[in-house]
């Protein structure tokens, strides 16, 4: 029997010393060394030269300037453009130069972002999606943009339909150019009227109307109310301040493809 009990003390003897060997163990990777730890990958490098370095992932696309630590942050990208040298006259965003800096560009945004002298995001657009002229117009911010061989030209406030069926929505055509010299158009439009071909299918304020395929019914005109610019305030017609009005008059051509959202 005391045989029994001297191998019942020697194994909870040893029991002990190793619990206290591992306590010191895990004492020792406490004080010194820390535990491994799961490595996460990290973002995708996208693009890199002497000033940024950008990042994108699923989530985001992110722009750091190497010399500050400053980030911006923008939505996923999928081509990167850079830009030197942009003069004022020069598209995208006519009347801003760019030193240096880079176009981010998704399926349906495109973000400029100025590296050098500044550090800024200078706008974010719909991506036109063709090489050609085009107009976007956006009705919940109330913004034309204009692309000028699919750079962005310039930027409008607009005043779109009162109700949001009132503007129609879809892809269309200047059909028609009108510019007032005295008494071809009325007072409410301004100075010029570009008349949008609109089929009867998309025309939500009367059936069967044949203004509206011929470009009489709907179109992009100035306005006898200015301070209506910014607003949902039409019957449908997107309206424009009289002088901005006039200078897209003369920038863009019967057939140019117009497309609301």
């Amino acid at each position: 029997m005391p045989r029994y009990r001297l191998l019942i003390a020697a194994i909870m003897l040893m029991a002990v010393i190793m619990v206290n060997i591992g306590c010191m163990k895990g004492q020792g990777s406490i004080r010194g060394e820390m535990p491994l730890q799961k490595k996460v990958p990290s973002n995708n490098v996208f693009f890199e030269d002497d000033r940024v370095v950008v990042y994108r992932d699923a989530v985001e696309t992110r722009v750091i300037n190497k010399q500050t630590g400053q980030e911006i942050k923008v939505s996923p990208s999928r081509a990167v453009k850079t830009i030197r040298n942009k003069p004022a006259t020069v598209p995208p965003l006519v009347e801003v130069s760019i030193a240096e800096g880079i176009k981010l560009i998704n399926n349906d945004e495109i973000n400029v972002i100025e590296t050098k002298p500044g550090f800024k995001h200078l706008h974010s657009f719909p991506n036109p999606g063709t090489g050609e002229d085009k107009i976007i117009i956006n009705k919940s911010t109330n913004t034309l943009y204009f692309y000028r061989v699919g750079e962005l030209y310039k930027t409008y406030p607009v005043a779109t339909g009162k109700e949001p069926q009132y503007t129609p929505e879809g892809s269309f055509k200047i059909a028609n150019k009108v510019e007032d010299y005295g008494d071809e158009l009325k007072e409410q439009l301004g100075k010029c009227w570009m008349g949008l071909s609109v089929p009867y299918e998309k025309d939500n304020r009367a059936d069967s109307d044949d203004r509206a395929p011929l470009g009489k019914k709907y179109g992009i005109h100035g306005t006898n109310e200015p301070d209506s610019i910014g607003r949902h305030v039409s019957g449908g017609c997107i309206r424009m301040n009289n002088e901005q009005a006039v200078e897209l008059f003369t920038l863009v051509d019967v057939g140019t493809p117009v497309e609301i959202r």
